[in-house]
């Protein structure tokens, strides 16, 4: 992995401790923390795994909860190969309703640097902002809370949606893209999706309002 100086030219990775845990990167410990304040359980560096392929791969982060691969890839990383092997050979191929261990099987998300506007992976300040990721097989990974069991998440669009965990009905929740920037990378912050619901709310009713306040003007009587 590589972490990025100012100038955001890429450099050799610098190894970082967190959490008692030595990682190869900067990146992957600040994922380790902002995993970390989503309550969102992960070992580093687990196992290896043989690919189809016959390869042999350690991915980054294994989320034992939730069933989810994590590889982390900075900008001078690019090669997704392994990781897309993986995504293919886990997902879930039942014919019926899914029986795997989790919905849809297990899933493997690539993890980037931190995105700082909507759409825009900032290198020069790539330790904070919000988590960017994209699914390393299939449809979009969302990230979602469970109303049920409170488990913060990510799910593919694969219906039914399903919590990872206790496998009870997501259809009716708010869905995350990495581009609707609602969770904190690296920050300590603790998102709830109370919060993004709650902002997007209020902002409806000030248009609202403001639209009812002009109607209000328009209709009032003339007065000299």
């Amino acid at each position: 992995m590589t972490d990025l100086p100012e100038e955001g030219q890429p450099i050799e990775a610098v190894p970082t401790v967190y959490s008692g845990t030595t990682f190869r990167s900067r990146l992957e410990a600040d994922w380790a923390l902002t995993l970390d304040t989503q309550s969102i359980l992960w070992q580093y560096e687990p196992k290896k795994i043989t690919l189809p392929s016959g390869a042999r791969y350690l991915p980054d982060f294994w989320l034992p909860v939730i069933g989810t691969w994590l590889e982390v890839k900075g900008p001078a990383t690019p090669r997704k190969e392994k990781a897309l092997e993986l995504g293919k050979a886990r997902a879930c191929r039942c014919d019926g309703p899914c029986a795997c261990a989790w919905p849809g099987g297990e899933m493997v998300l690539l993890g980037w640097v931190a995105e700082r506007t909507h759409g825009d992976i900032s290198v020069a300040r790539s330790r904070s902002g919000y988590a960017s990721w994209a699914a390393a097989h299939g449809p979009s990974a969302y990230f979602t809370l469970c109303p049920w069991c409170g488990l913060r998440q990510w799910i593919t669009l694969r219906r039914p949606w399903k919590c990872r965990s206790c496998r009870r009905s997501l259809e009716s929740e708010e869905l995350y893209q990495p581009h609707d920037r609602v969770l904190p990378f690296g920050s300590g912050s603790v998102w709830s999706p109370a919060d993004t619901v709650a902002i997007r709310r209020e902002i409806a009713e000030q248009i609202t309002g403001a639209a009812d306040s002009e109607d209000s003007r328009s209709a009032a009587p003339y007065e000299e």
